[in-house]
């Protein structure tokens, strides 16, 4: 407690209007035991407010640790989710994979047995090509034979015609002479007749 100095009623006690240069106590008593203890004391306050604080800290990290744990868990679960999904779509994936290569392994073996066909049929048209050169061949042979027996029987019959008919013009005529002579002679009598 301060020195309490009553100016109403004395106001001259213990007042000094000079500068005091030393303090007025002259002997001091220290007891280090106090002192200790109140440091002490001191220290234990700051101590635990310092764990006080340090609890806190814990309890915030402890939150933010299980909260990121927690987050950590649900990106796992994800993770494993999408995991599980792409494991399905890529089962899908190779199911329809497997189902296209069946399906080329199917065009390729129709594409080969046809070509195997058109090879077949390329061989008939190569072979029929051939038949029916063959065949023009023996057609213009056979024409060309037919032509000269035409032409043999032609000849013949001609002549045939030609004897038969100087036989019987003989046989009718009793004259000698060949039909074309004959025939010769008819025309230019009936040319004079015409004339005159």
């Amino acid at each position: 407690m301060g020195l309490f100095i009553n100016n109403s009623d004395h106001p001259d006690v213990y007042k000094n209007m000079r500068q005091l240069h030393t303090s007025n106590q002259v002997v001091s008593r220290q007891d280090f035991l106090s002192e200790l203890m109140n440091e002490q004391h001191k220290a234990n306050t700051v101590l635990e407010k310092a764990l006080s604080e340090l609890g806190i800290q814990t309890q915030l990290q402890e939150k933010t640790l299980f909260s990121q744990w927690n987050h950590v868990g649900e990106q796992l679960n994800d993770l494993r989710n999408r995991m599980e999904r792409y494991e399905d779509a890529n089962h899908q994936l190779v199911l329809q994979m497997n189902k296209q290569l069946e399906l080329q392994k199917e065009v390729a073996e129709k594409i080969t047995k046809q070509e195997e066909f058109q090879s077949g049929v390329l061989q008939r048209l190569d072979t029929q090509e051939a038949l029916m050169d063959k065949i023009s061949r023996q057609i213009n042979h056979i024409r060309s034979i037919l032509f000269e027996r035409t032409n043999y029987l032609a000849t013949k019959i001609d002549e045939g015609y030609k004897i038969t008919s100087s036989y019987v013009y003989k046989l009718m005529s009793g004259s000698e002479q060949p039909l074309t002579f004959f025939l010769m002679n008819h025309r230019k009598e009936e040319n004079q007749t015409h004339t005159d």
